[in-house]
């Protein structure tokens, strides 16, 4: 059939041209161009189908950058997104352009009257002199990639670069002292209280409507100035996991999907909506596909379904990250209880509380101190690397690798109540870690740890490369509180940190490799199952 419809005319549907006809199609043409067909197709069900698999890429697999030539010439419900999303991105861009003279000139107006707003005109380009404070904020807030990073368009240039940094600091909860002043400043000038306004209304509307639960200043509790938009998932996340732990396996985007389907969600916009909500809105059919007039004319199988489905992922992802400077990126998962006015205390980890280790590196260097002093090499020997001689002695060196040891014995010591740290021991631990070269070593190679006979092939420990993961700490049991001034309410709570860790591998090898080579291929193979099938 397929083959058939591929002829050289032309294929079209038509209006009924007859009484009683229904929709039309017309297929004229063939090789020798006298052949048409009319077909009536106002009845016709079409049934799509897809391998169930094919909703899942193999996570080894290389995939192509763009789908530019993978299309066949069919276009794809993908494609049209992807080009919208191209175009999304430029508009967005123009305004968040044309808008910035504005919005720098209201914080010009504004800088006096709080640190905050020096800081956030000092991030969006203006020259404005600084203070111990405004550097605290501007450090603190770019010490945070979470709330600092541009991402999106934003990182196109310099310019779009501080729009966002400076727009995301004023995302902040204001202190009472700042909230105070700067609504003072606002009351006391009508233009620039109306400049102030204007933009709000049309980040709502561009965006979507400001998080309710976050005010602006034109409201007498308000304590933010550039609030975030709302969206429906995070609205959902809020629901769900603003109070208690998230449950392992949980996703957000198939709870959207899951509530999309049951109808407990409604995507069509309201008379407050923004343009994120009627872009949400537009998605809505490849999640419920049979809701909509074209799903009686279809018949679609589960694999095709959940084709459908992360489609809608995907793209709502895309049209998220358009908008990304402005939508609520909210914390979800605390142990419980209101964020406000509370005092949350999370664990302090500096260092890897593994001690033992440290103080143990540490006498094995004393032991080779022995040795080198007792055979007379200690003071006149240097390391030799690969570009050549180091500076410093040897023994100079085996005193700052010792050193740094048992500093980091003692911060970790100190860290897990067990006994408090010098403060040379903390300074020189931050010391170390800063001009350390280390880090930036290559360690991967393999090593052989014996041959065996009947396979005729050598094991070898092998370090592959490098990976990190996320390191939970909570409290099993919380320290005594002693005092408590301000009258905050105190909550224990996790810290989230990213530790990095080699992968290893054990494994059977035809031929061993040097680190040059072994290291070339790691770079050629890249992940660790296409690795170890390659050796």
């Amino acid at each position: 059939m397929f083959d058939w419809l591929r002829h050289k005319g032309s294929d079209s549907v038509v209006q009924a041209s007859a009484a009683g006809e229904g929709v039309i199609r017309e297929v004229n043409g063939g090789d020798d161009g006298n052949w048409r067909v009319r077909l009536d197709i106002a009845h016709q069900r079409l049934k799509l189908t897809v391998p169930a698999t094919s909703t899942l890429a193999p996570p080894d697999d290389e995939l192509h950058p763009t789908c530019g030539d993978l299309s066949d010439g069919f276009v794809s419900t993908s494609r049209l997104a992807f080009e919208a999303k191209l175009f999304d991105d430029r508009l967005y861009a123009a305004v968040e352009l044309a808008s910035q003279p504005s919005k720098a000139k209201l914080l010009a107006a504004l800088v006096d009257s709080a640190p905050i707003m020096a800081a956030a005109a000092r991030l969006g380009g203006q020259p404005i002199r600084g203070s111990t404070e405004t550097d605290r904020i501007i450090a603190e807030f770019l010490g945070d990639p979470r709330r600092s990073k541009p991402l999106g368009f934003y990182t196109w240039s310099d310019d779009f670069r501080r729009i966002f940094q400076q727009d995301r600091l004023l995302q902040a909860e204001l202190d009472p002292f700042s909230r105070d002043a700067i609504a003072h400043a606002l009351a006391v000038n009508a233009d620039v209280r109306g400049v102030y306004s204007s933009h709000l209304d049309v980040i709502a509307k561009l965006t979507n409507p400001l998080a309710a639960d976050k005010p602006d200043l034109r409201y007498p509790d308000g304590r933010w100035f550039f609030p975030p938009s709302a969206s429906l998932e995070t609205d959902l996340g809020k629901r769900l996991y603003r109070d208690r732990p998230i449950p392992e396996g949980f996703s957000l985007a198939e709870e959207m999907v899951r509530r999309i389907r049951s109808r407990a969600i409604a995507l069509e916009p309201r008379d407050v909506s923004g343009w994120y909500d009627y872009q949400t809105w537009a998605l809505e059919p490849l999640v419920a596909l049979e809701r909509m007039p074209e799903g009686a004319r279809l018949d679609i199988d589960d694999g095709y379904r959940g084709l459908l489905a992360d489609t809608f992922k995907a793209v709502l992802a895309l049209t998220r990250e358009t908008h990304v400077k402005q939508l609520e990126c909210i914390p979800l998962g605390a142990m419980g209880g209101s964020r406000r006015n509370g005092a949350r205390i999370a664990p302090l980890l500096t260092v890897e509380p593994i001690r033992t280790y440290y103080e143990r590196r540490a006498v094995g260097y004393d032991f080779v101190r022995t040795v080198l002093e007792s055979a007379g090499l200690l003071s006149s020997t240097r390391r030799l690397t690969v570009t050549g001689w180091v500076k410093h002695s040897l023994s100079d060196e085996l005193d700052a690798i010792t050193s740094a040891f048992r500093n980091a014995a003692s911060v970790a010591s100190s860290e897990l109540g067990m006994a408090p740290a010098a403060k040379t021991a903390t300074a020189g631990l931050r010391r170390w870690a800063r001009e350390s070269r280390g880090a930036n070593g290559d360690t991967r190679m393999m090593v052989p740890v014996f041959y065996d006979i009947e396979r005729r092939q050598t094991k070898v420990w092998a370090v592959l490369g490098w990976a990190t993961t996320r390191l939970t700490v909570s409290f099993a049991t919380p320290p005594v509180v002693l005092q408590i001034e301000g009258a905050p309410r105190v909550q224990f709570t996790p810290a989230f940190l990213r530790i990095a860790y080699p992968v290893f591998a054990e494994t059977y090898v035809s031929r061993l490799l040097d680190r040059d080579e072994f290291r070339a291929h790691c770079d050629k193979y890249k992940t660790r199952t296409r690795i170890l099938q390659h050796l």
